[in-house]
């Protein structure tokens, strides 16, 4: 007869806790991007020359989030908004792309609103973590638990990348919008 396929194996993202108490008024505003672990290769081809990225966090309708990327393409400051919608529980949140395999889910996996916040994003089979500070630089305190973080979803330091703590664009010259 016919090999049955094996089921497919669970999502990454699906083993990871979103934060228990978030309160989304409270992870509103601006972010610094600190570190991102991704096996993204244009990370790691582009890792000598990361930009200073920053995001501004605004909720809609109480549940939805808007974030808006503030980074540097060619000494040009741009704007990329982009609207994830809540997913079945607390904490999770679903961005639709345009097109097949192009949507992302995103979980709010720790922050204590104030000062840190680690997301994590699966696209396909592919997750990053992200670390943010509400200023460019967070303790050392911080930056273990989002290495622990990074290692327990199979990531390592040669896909942990730091990024630049100045030069951040404090308004877009120029503005995308990505669904």
């Amino acid at each position: 007869g016919r090999r049955r396929r094996p089921p497919p194996p669970r999502a990454p993202l699906e083993q990871v806790a979103a934060q228990a108490e978030l309160s989304l008024s409270q992870l509103a505003g601006r972010w610094f991007l600190v570190g991102m672990a991704s096996r993204c290769s244009y990370l790691a081809e582009h890792s000598h020359r990361l930009e200073p990225t920053a995001v501004t966090v605004t909720v809609l309708d109480g549940q939805s989030l808007v974030i808006s990327t503030f980074r540097k393409l060619d000494g040009i400051c741009w704007e990329i908004r982009q609207r994830y919608l809540p997913a079945q529980a607390r904490g999770r949140f679903l961005l639709k792309g345009r097109g097949y395999g192009s949507k992302v889910d995103m979980v709010v996996g720790e922050t204590d609103h104030s000062s840190y916040a680690i997301l994590y994003y699966q696209k396909g089979r592919s997750i990053s973590v992200k670390l943010y500070g509400r200023s460019s630089r967070v303790n050392d305190a911080v930056v273990d638990k989002f290495e622990q973080r990074v290692r327990a979803v199979g990531l390592s330091e040669d896909v942990t990348y730091y990024f630049p703590t100045y030069g951040f664009c404090d308004s877009a010259d120029e503005f995308h919008i990505l669904d």
